[in-house]
């Protein structure tokens, strides 16, 4: 995949040297959203770096200035303080070594919650080929352990943690593409430990999914992208612990993503999904009661694969960003506040191909950035100081092979973002730590 021609220019942020750790365990190659034998054990501790390949997160640095510059990289223009001192300093991009841990064979996608309620973050990823629901319970620190016996699956592609039966503890829905189905493990009220999974029915080959309070009635309802029959399901909590029989909404041809995210200021969630076949986006606003209007489709790029909502521009309305991994091509819809959406040619000037993408200001100046997965490249590319007229900075940082998700949180409530990747070509699960 080619790179940005003609305008590199390396910046070296945080770490003063480049280095990278190994071991010689097997690494599998192999989605979630691709393998040689995966390394596994029954119980993995992040707190060394066990997968190949592991980096430090010395990033490159692409600006459209062309000047190279030695230190960290501000997308605001201020001084960034220094890495590594504690502070979390406006426009500072700070991230410590990535340590990866072997979990399964193919992890294609992630979610995160407190699990045990012991107040850490826990992990959650689906091994596709693996044919397993992992779970790596937070220790504190950033750090995290995988816990054994796995939870059995068929062919698991999209991953969501919530309370699904009013209990208060999260449980755990999975997207199935092999049995038509949503997978429900709800937790037995044992620290971690989940029921078998009872299977609620979707449409043809569900892929991704997403749970919220569509009509708000306190409870979470489900929302799967069935990727075979192009529609959307939408299962409403019953009130008993279960779920009332999904209602199909129809959008574009082969819907790969989705979200949930209030698009006109109304209080209810909307729902925006990637469909990869008609090359655009859909969007379908809320009633309120649970259910939503007909889709209105935007065309956008090319093969779109993923899409994240965030306030782009700054103007308080949610935009979104939309990614295609194989033509590649990066887009940007800017939201007008009462749910409809505008193309900004060049608002984002050179493309990148993603397989997962997030909007987040990663460098706490106030700005959103695009936060994304070169699974290619086996990367994590920011790309931060967007908009028109400006020069956008893209920020490379090599994590497991064939990143197919991930996800944007802090970790170890340090106040700073950090970044988890599903590495489906390795067979790992790579953090990059925010280290301000």
């Amino acid at each position: 995949m080619s790179r940005l021609p003609l305008l590199l220019a390396l910046l070296i942020a945080c770490t003063p040297e480049a280095a990278t750790t190994s071991d010689t365990s097997g690494t599998s190659t192999g989605t979630g959203e691709q393998a040689t034998d995966a390394s596994t054990a029954s119980t993995s501790s992040a707190t060394a770096s066990t997968s190949t390949p592991t980096t430090t997160a010395t990033p490159t640095t692409t600006d459209t200035t062309g000047d190279t510059t030695i230190g960290e990289a501000s997308s605001t223009g201020a001084p960034a303080g220094t890495c590594g001192d504690g502070t979390i300093d406006p426009g500072q991009l700070c991230f410590a070594l990535a340590r990866s841990i072997p979990v399964g064979v193919t992890p294609v996608a992630l979610d995160i919650g407190d699990l045990d309620g012991d107040g850490h973050l826990d992990l959650v990823a689906v091994d596709l080929a693996g044919q397993t629901v992992e779970r790596l319970l937070g220790l504190g620190g950033a750090e995290f352990e995988l816990q054994s016996p796995a939870l059995p699956s068929f062919q698991p592609r999209g991953v969501v943690i919530a309370d699904l039966d009013e209990d208060p503890r999260l449980d755990i829905a999975v997207a199935d593409i092999g049995l038509d189905a949503i997978t429900i493990y709800h937790a037995t009220g044992r620290p971690g430990e989940f029921a078998v999974g009872k299977p609620i029915k979707a449409g043809g080959k569900p892929r991704a999914l997403v749970a919220g309070d569509l009509d708000g009635d306190g409870r979470s309802d489900l929302v799967v992208a069935n990727e075979e029959s192009s529609d959307l399901s939408v299962a409403l909590a019953d009130g008993a612990g279960g779920f009332v029989p999904a209602v199909h909404y129809p959008v574009g041809l082969a819907p790969y993503e989705l979200t949930l995210a209030d698009l006109d200021g109304d209080g209810d969630l909307d729902l925006v999904s990637a469909d990869k076949d008609s090359n655009g986006l859909s969007v379908l606003l809320a009633t309120g009661d649970g259910s939503f209007a007909a889709a209105t489709p935007y065309p956008i790029i090319d093969e779109p694969r993923t899409l994240s909502v965030g306030d782009i521009d700054g103007d308080g309305a949610l935009d979104v960003v939309a990614a295609s991994y194989t033509t590649p091509n990066l887009k940007v819809l800017l939201g007008d506040g009462a749910g409809g959406f505008a193309d900004k040619p060049g608002f984002v000037p050179f493309s990148i191909g993603m397989y997962a993408v997030v909007v987040a200001d990663l460098d706490h100046d106030g700005v959103q950035d695009i936060v994304g997965v070169d699974s290619d490249l086996s990367e994590v590319v920011v790309i931060r100081n967007i908009g028109p007229g400006k020069l956008p900075t893209y920020a490379h940082y090599v994590v497991g092979v064939n990143p197919d998700d991930l996800l944007v949180r802090d970790l170890d409530g340090d106040g700073a973002l950090d970044v988890v990747t599903a590495d489906s070509g390795s067979g790992t699960i790579t953090i990059l730590r925010a280290d301000p």
